[in-house]
């Protein structure tokens, strides 16, 4: 915050935004954004390019290997190819400081920082919300989010649909079921208690490890838990336990497992903040935008527990 006000006071005057320093700005805003956010600053971030992001999926085989004798001959078989387009989907918001609040409250550059921090931490919290329930279909300026990018072979219920209790054993078998090597769990904060719960009564330890960042957090088996706030715990599921119907009309949450050498975030446009053109004496804007997608390279690279009470 003292360094985008420093920074402000610097670069604009009183009565023109277009004055800031883009570069400055951005940098100091994307910082604001990764905040005390490791999921961000570990979920990988790829500058990409063009429309979206092309991924050849493989279909294997029909006929597996097997043994033959010396002069028996191979049975032929190939895989099959499918290409699957991520397109980069704009996130944005629009901020403003009015004449009034200029000359009732502090100084410009304090009152825009303070603005932009706001929306900044606004444009975060909806960022975050589509990694997880963005849904193309319902709304085709949305991304998918792993909600609807997992594999539903990945896809693990605790109970019907009044959900059930987490176990270890659920976990284990979600963790044994992402292809690769996973490295980032996911849940809400009440799901990381229950975690924790769960690993005092088995009397095991509860151990912790260092991400990037410097974040020091839980972990089991040697995965980090992540807590996001765009994970609630007002979910409400199918009859199956596992299909998602609201995300605020039920008492259940979920909990995410991926593999982030095939789970990440492309860019097209990294987090740019862009002050507008002045068209009227009463207030002064700036957007905050960024173009860009989540890749699943593979859909058995994640796997997802729902109905958590």
């Amino acid at each position: 915050m003292l360094d985008l006000k420093r920074e402000l006071v610097r670069s604009l005057t009183e009565s023109d935004i277009s004055a800031i320093i883009p570069k400055e700005v951005d940098k100091i805003i994307e910082s604001m954004v990764e905040h005390k956010n490791p999921l961000r600053q570990n979920l990988p971030r790829k500058p990409g390019s063009g429309a979206g992001v092309p991924i050849n999926r493989r279909d294997g085989a029909s006929t597996e290997p097997k043994f033959y004798g010396d002069t028996d001959s191979f049975d032929e078989s190939t895989g099959s190819y499918s290409q699957v387009v991520f397109t980069y989907k704009t996130i944005g918001c629009q901020g403003k400081v009015t004449r009034k609040a200029r000359a009732i409250g502090a100084n410009y550059a304090d009152l825009l920082a303070n603005e932009m921090e706001e929306r900044s931490q606004e444009f975060r919290d909806k960022e975050e919300w589509g990694y997880f329930w963005g849904d193309a279909t319902a709304n085709p300026k949305q991304f998918d989010g792993l909600d609807k990018l997992t594999h539903s072979d990945n896809r693990f219920a605790v109970g019907g649909s009044g959900g059930g209790n987490l176990t270890l054993e659920l976990m284990d078998q979600a963790i044994d079921a992402v292809r690769g090597t996973p490295d980032m769990i996911v849940c809400s904060k009440r799901t990381r208690r229950r975690i924790r719960a769960l690993l005092q009564t088995q009397q095991r330890f509860v151990n912790t490890t260092k991400v990037k960042g410097g974040f020091e957090l839980m972990s089991y088996n040697d995965i980090p838990i992540y807590v996001s706030n765009q994970i609630p715990d007002t979910l409400k599921v199918d009859t199956d336990g596992k299909t998602v119907t609201s995300l605020t009309a039920g008492t259940l949450s979920a909990l995410f497992i991926l593999d982030t050498e095939k789970v990440y975030v492309s860019e097209l446009t990294p987090l740019t903040i862009k002050p507008l053109a002045k068209t009227s004496s009463q207030f002064d804007l700036f957007d905050i935008y960024a173009d860009e997608v989540l890749v699943v390279r593979n859909p058995y690279a994640c796997a997802e527990i729902v109905g958590i009470v």
